[in-house]
């Protein structure tokens, strides 16, 4: 009888949590001196973490895109990631240069390209950050 709980009890528990969960975030800006002075170099880093509790697939394929005024201005893949791991992304962008530039806005776009979603990632929640950098 108590073998029968047991299975009934864990037959009713929650699910087990995601095994793969991805969050981009900790956005950051660097100025980066430029030989062109009509233009202003920086350098957008942003941290992708797995806060789940098993590391990507070996054959997840996935990418970042960083997006300004609903552009992509830069692509990169981003490789698997191991459990409670953080791959840090940077982009390097030019503007117009400007003697004293405001903030700008800029968005990472985080895009699972593979079909392992339920394994790679499992929700879309935290797969977007905008930033006011």
């Amino acid at each position: 009888m108590l073998p029968f709980l047991v299975a009934a009890a864990l037959a009713t528990a929650p699910p087990s949590p995601c095994p793969s969960d991805l969050l981009v975030a900790s956005p950051r800006l660097r100025v980066v001196r430029a030989i062109d002075k009509t233009r202003d170099n920086y350098v957008v880093t942003v941290d992708v973490k797995n806060r789940g509790v098993a590391p990507q697939p070996d054959d997840t394929r996935q990418h970042l895109s960083l997006v300004r005024d609903g552009n992509t201005i830069g692509s990169q893949p981003i490789p698997a990631i191991g459990a409670n791991e953080s791959y840090a992304a940077a982009f390097r962008l030019q503007l117009p240069h400007e003697r004293k530039r405001g903030p700008f806005t800029v968005e990472f776009r985080y895009v699972l390209d593979s079909k392992n979603a339920p394994r790679a990632n499992c929700t879309s929640v935290n797969d977007r950050l905008t930033a006011t950098l």
